[in-house]
């Protein structure tokens, strides 16, 4: 189980939110997105004891985000984030086709795209979550350096095309992740220090040293 991967909970779980009072109008629209089958996204980690997941409500509760305390047992099943391609109804033409492009590099190179943010949570729901301002997030999975290499220039190349802000985080093998803007910045200089993201903890590293996870490309005879 990953950040940003999608968790669907018993019918029956037992849940909480240290953001919304029992009955509260956050705490009841909390509990029909949960009572009406659809997913909560994994965050980051306490402890062993207890699940902590987001739910980032529609505009019209200002996009308010909580988080849904459960132990391990309430979660039915997971799933990774949303495709590019689950997402795509939900954008306008001039949008949608740089981020079909750049799917298409993903998948040419077999690495792995999903959606999260205020996109996924609309096409999750049907509900309205974006603005004119909105940015798109992605979270990008890569194993080798051939991977990151591609990913990175299509991440870049999409970037250029979309007329809103183009985010998210490319991960390594052993799930941490930075920003795929801050790796961009600090390509030439490997040394540096970059903002790392783990399942549990967050905190600075170089970047080589995460660049020195990845795998060693497939040998083909």
């Amino acid at each position: 189980m990953l950040r940003h991967d999608l968790v669907y909970l018993h019918p029956e779980a037992a849940w909480n939110s240290p953001c919304a009072a029992a009955g509260s109008p956050l705490w009841q629209a909390a509990e029909r997105w949960i009572a009406g089958g659809r997913p909560l996204v994994v965050a980051r980690q306490p402890d062993d004891q207890v699940l902590l997941l987001g739910l980032a409500l529609p505009l019209a509760f200002n996009r308010q985000r909580l988080s849904i305390l459960v132990a391990p047992s309430a979660v039915a099943r997971c799933r990774p984030a949303l495709t590019v391609a689950d997402c795509l109804p939900h954008l306008p033409a001039e949008q949608a086709a740089p981020l079909r492009e750049l799917a298409g590099r993903a998948v040419a190179c077999s690495a792995m795209l999903g959606v999260y943010g205020s996109l996924a949570w609309e096409a999750l729901s049907g509900e309205a979550y974006r603005h004119a301002g909105s940015d798109i997030d992605l979270i990008c999975d890569v194993t080798t350096p051939a991977q990151f290499d591609t990913m990175l220039a299509a991440l870049q190349r999409a970037a250029e095309g979309l007329s809103c802000q183009l985010d998210g985080e490319i991960r390594f093998p052993d799930g941490r992740a930075v920003a795929w803007r801050e790796i961009v910045a600090k390509l030439k200089t490997p040394a540096a220090p970059v903002l790392v993201k783990g399942a549990r903890e967050v905190g600075l590293q170089p970047l080589e040293n995460l660049v020195a996870t990845l795998l060693p490309e497939p040998c083909h005879v």
